[in-house]
């Protein structure tokens, strides 16, 4: 584990790798720059704020302290199809350094939300025109598609819609003694 006060470069990894929705396999975790060398209460909320005491809120799940800057939450505290939200709190801490001491700030903020979703948007239809099953002008292919829904609601994380984006790619594979074979595929991001 790297400690999160030591975490340099890999800043950017870790946020670009937040996930608003995940799979029902998905690791749940929370990491805090800057908080491997104080205690920090994490919570799991119904509601995006950082509770005052989690035992008596209707809307905090679970409570975990760590000292390490990173919290993992088991999954039997979460529920699929439900948006929640990983709070932290952590009060003014004074470390001391070799030769002077560290006023380390509070720390009160919670994630922008998460969902793990039950199951992967349905499957949709996508239709490549064509003659006779041959794209006869590889350079202008026309694609559409019907249908690929999602049961979560993905506009709530500031999507445009329900699916985030849909992208088409053209390309060649290689099948059996048959030369080029065109195909489509299309992706979304969620």
């Amino acid at each position: 584990m790297l400690r999160s006060s030591n975490i340099g470069q890999h800043y950017s990894v870790l946020h670009d790798s937040e996930l608003n929705i995940g799979s029902s396999n998905t690791t749940v975790a929370g990491a805090l720059m800057y908080a491997s060398e104080r205690t920090v209460s994490w919570y799991l909320m119904k509601i995006q704020y950082v509770p005052d005491n989690c035992e008596t809120d209707v809307n905090c799940i679970v409570r975990y302290d760590t000292d390490s800057g990173y919290v993992e939450f088991s999954t039997h505290d979460i529920s699929l199809n439900q948006i929640y939200y990983i709070c932290a709190h952590s009060n003014t801490t004074e470390v001391n350094r070799e030769l002077f001491t560290e006023a380390l700030q509070e720390i009160s903020s919670c994630s922008n939300g998460f969902v793990l979703d039950s199951s992967p948007p349905t499957k949709g239809h996508v239709q490549v025109q064509n003659h006779k099953g041959f794209v006869t002008n590889p350079q202008h292919v026309l694609v559409t598609w019907d249908g690929f829904d999602e049961n979560i609601d993905a506009s709530i994380f500031g999507y445009p819609s329900k699916l985030l984006t849909f992208s088409v790619a053209i390309g060649t594979n290689y099948r059996f003694d048959f030369p080029t074979v065109y195909f489509a595929k299309i992706y979304w991001k969620i």
